[in-house]
């Protein structure tokens, strides 16, 4: 996980108001707990275990998640890693043609 982004991420959620958090159905002092509580995940051990065909995805730009993304590509046996262009973290807002394609040549459709 990139602490230090969910550092920054929780500083700005301490300063927000809890209304911005009603609509996403969790309160502020949820959103913090989480994001508290990702600090400290870490699955890398359990990663090697894995015997199944893996798709990770990532935005081009979405440069706090890439060091992740390839490294647990790395991580996995025959894990399968998609840089999707012209898209940030949410690729599936960004370039959602992209990802179709990248998702049906990945399940052969």
């Amino acid at each position: 996980m990139p602490k230090m982004l969910l550092k920054i991420q929780n500083v700005i959620f301490r300063f927000m108001p809890e209304s911005k958090f009603k609509e996403t159905g969790f309160s502020k002092n949820d959103f913090i707990k989480l994001s508290e509580s990702m600090m400290n995940l870490d699955f890398s051990e359990n990663l090697k275990n894995i015997k199944f065909p893996v798709l990770v995805v990532c935005g081009e730009k979405d440069k706090p998640n890439m060091k992740a993304s390839l490294n647990i590509s790395k991580m996995i046996p025959d894990a399968e890693l998609s840089i999707v262009k012209n898209s940030g973290h949410e690729v599936n807002r960004d370039n959602p043609e992209e990802l179709k394609n990248i998702l049906n040549r990945f399940l052969n459709l």
